[in-house]
C-alpha cells in the first residue's frame, strides 16, 4: 500500500512539474503565431534549433501530465520510472546541444554568448527573463528525477484504502483546479505580451518626422499604437508621450517662448520615451 501512494506523490510532483515549465511555455502564446514567426525567412538559419526547443518543452509538459495519469494505476514501476526520466534529460541536455550547430557558424562568438542569442529569440529577451526560463527549468528536470527516483524504489504492490485514495483525489483536483486557473491566465497574458509586441514594433518602425507639419500625424500614429496596446504601462507610456510631445511642439511654436516651462516639458519627453524604450526592449524580437 505504502509503495502505492508513493506512486501518487510521484504523479503529484509532475504535475508541479508541468505547472512550472508552463512559465517558459506560455512566453511563446498563441503557440499558432509563434510557429509562424519562426518559419519566416527572418529565422530562416536558426528556426530547426529553436522549434526542436519549443517542440521539446511542449512533449515533456505533455508527457508529464500523461504520466500523472499513469502514477494512480498499476503500471510497473520500472516504466514509470523511464518515461519520467528520459524527458528530464533531454530537457536537461537537448537545448545545449541543439545550440551547438548555429554555435559553430559563430566561430568568433563563444558558447554562451550564441546560447543567450538563441534564447533571446526564444522571447526571454532580457536577462531576467533568461534567468526566469532557466530557473524554471532546472525546476522541472529536478521534480522528474525526483519523481523517477520514486517511481524506481516503489514496486506496485498492494491495493490503496479508499480513504487514502480519496484524499488523493482530492490532490488531483485541486491541482487540475490550478490548472483551469494557470493555464487560461497565462494564455491571455501571452496574448496581451502579443499586442505589446505588435505596438512595439510598430512604434519602432515609425519614420521620425523632419518637416513641421509631419509631426502632428507622426504623434497622432503614436497616440493610435498605444491604444492598441495590450498591457496597461505601455498604453498609458506611448499616450503619454504622444500627449506630452504633443503639447511640447505646440509650447516651442508658441510666442513668447517660455524656456523654464519648454525645459520641464523636454525632460518630461525625454522621460516617457525612455520607458516605452525600456518596456520595449523585451519585444525586441517578434
Amino acid at each position: 500500500m505504502l509503495d502505492r501512494i508513493r506512486h501518487l506523490r510521484a504523479g503529484l510532483l509532475l504535475a508541479l512539474s508541468s505547472l512550472v515549465l508552463f512559465v517558459p511555455i506560455s512566453f511563446w502564446f498563441p503557440l499558432p503565431e509563434y510557429f509562424g514567426t519562426l518559419a519566416s525567412e527572418e529565422y530562416a538559419d536558426y528556426q530547426l534549433a529553436l522549434r526542436g526547443i519549443v517542440a521539446l518543452y511542449l512533449v515533456v509538459f505533455i508527457l508529464n501530465l500523461f504520466t500523472v495519469g499513469l502514477s494512480a494505476t498499476k503500471l510497473d514501476n520500472v516504466i514509470k520510472f523511464w518515461i519520467t526520466l528520459v524527458p528530464a534529460s533531454l530537457l536537461l541536455v537537448l537545448p545545449f546541444l541543439l545550440v551547438i550547430p548555429t554555435a559553430l557558424t559563430f566561430p568568433d562568438r563563444n558558447f554562451f554568448e550564441v546560447f543567450r542569442a538563441m534564447y533571446r529569440l526564444l522571447r526571454f529577451s532580457s536577462p531576467l527573463l533568461l534567468a526566469i526560463a532557466l530557473i524554471c527549468t532546472a525546476a522541472a528536470v529536478a521534480l522528474n528525477i525526483r519523481a523517477a527516483l520514486i517511481f524506481r524504489s516503489a514496486p506496485v504492490l498492494g491495493d490503496i484504502p479508499p480513504k487514502v485514495r480519496n484524499r488523493y483525489f482530492i490532490y488531483g483536483g485541486v491541482t487540475l483546479l490550478v490548472f483551469a486557473i494557470v493555464i487560461p491566465v497565462g494564455a491571455y497574458n501571452g496574448s496581451l505580451r502579443t499586442l505589446d509586441r505588435i505596438a512595439c514594433n510598430n512604434y519602432a518602425e515609425l519614420e521620425v518626422p523632419g518637416l513641421d507639419e509631419e509631426v502632428p500625424p507622426f504623434l497622432s500614429g503614436i497616440r493610435v499604437i498605444g491604444e492598441s496596446a495590450g498591457n496597461q504601462t505601455l498604453r498609458d507610456a506611448l499616450i503619454n508621450f504622444s500627449d506630452l510631445s504633443r503639447q511640447y511642439f505646440s509650447l516651442l511654436n508658441s510666442e513668447p517662448e517660455n524656456s523654464l516651462t519648454l525645459k520641464q516639458y523636454e525632460t518630461a519627453v525625454a522621460q516617457a520615451k525612455e520607458t516605452i524604450t525600456i518596456y520595449c526592449y523585451e519585444y525586441g524580437v517578434k
